[in-house]
């Protein structure tokens, strides 16, 4: 009887957390839909500002649907993980990620401190890969 009491709450937090990422997909979708109807203006002719502008502002717009469609992905996968039953667990340690972390990043697969030392190894890589210079230092 216990056993199924957790199943269907763990089943209600499931749909819950599926509708909440299912959401949050479909407001990027629908985003970068909307971004993809608009008409990006011509760079051609005018002066030399005016093409410059346009071109900064087609290659914004390419970087905003770009971060855009990675965080599309990194929902699918969060989603993909709530139908396994591994969403909420660390995909390094095991551990559970911490409930207001996934409210902040719901799409985290990784706990504070496995996220934390994947960065500073990422960090490292790039120091050594630049001269001893991390590239944000530049």
């Amino acid at each position: 009887m216990a056993n199924d009491v957790i199943e269907i709450t763990r089943t209600g937090k499931n749909d819950r957390v599926r509708r909440l990422l299912r959401a949050e997909l479909d407001g990027i979708s629908a985003r970068l839909h909307r971004e993809a109807e608009v008409p990006i203006g011509g760079v051609d002719g005018g002066n030399f500002l005016d093409v410059a502008q346009g071109v900064e502002h087609q290659e914004r717009e390419r970087l905003i649907a770009s971060r855009l469609m990675e965080q599309a992905r990194r929902l699918r996968v969060a989603l993909t993980r709530v139908s396994t039953g591994e969403y909420g667990v660390c995909s390094e340690c095991g551990a559970s990620i911490p409930p207001k972390r996934l409210l902040a990043v719901p799409d985290a697969t990784t706990c504070v401190a496995c996220q934390d030392r994947l960065e500073r190894a990422d960090a490292s890589v790039r120091t050594r890969t630049n001269g001893g210079v991390d590239e944000e230092e530049m």
